[in-house]
């Protein structure tokens, strides 16, 4: 069971469900990057498949960048941007209300995410490396479950 799993079925009772709705890189950060990727992109279908379709995937592979937009307000986004010339992965959560959006940066390291410590807004990310699974957990859980 995935943490979106987790999430939903803490949230069900709560909620009624809504309607259903190429740069040349190191094979390892390319790797990384397209698990990061992929991991984002099922957890957000996780969450459609069960909640009806609320969030739309947009990838650009050719700019290497992955945003999580819902389908109706509130109108807060992910987007998640790999550099292969700085092998880092930018994260940016504009939000539709007061308070300060999350945006910071992270470097690929021995198959693992880690944080810069540039990181703006909370939930913060953990200081401890993390794996694509738990990277994506870290975006994308206050966007499902605000």
């Amino acid at each position: 069971m995935s943490w979106v799993t987790d999430c939903l079925a803490e949230k069900s009772a709560a909620t009624p469900p809504a309607p259903s709705v190429g740069t040349a890189v190191e094979p390892q950060q390319a790797t990384a990057w397209k698990a990061v990727r992929d991991v984002m992109t099922e957890n957000v279908l996780e969450f459609n498949n069960a909640r009806g379709r609320q969030f739309m995937v947009n990838i650009s592979d050719r700019d290497n960048i992955v945003q999580i937009v819902p389908k109706q307000p509130p109108t807060d986004t992910a987007v998640v941007e790999w550099n292969p010339n700085t092998r880092t992965i930018q994260v940016t959560c504009p939000i539709s209300h007061s308070g300060l959006p999350r945006r910071g940066e992270f470097k690929f390291g021995e198959g693992k995410i880690v944080s810069v410590g540039d990181f703006t807004g909370e939930p913060k990310p953990p200081d401890s490396p993390m794996t694509p699974e738990q990277f994506s957990e870290m975006v994308l859980k206050p966007l499902l479950f605000p």
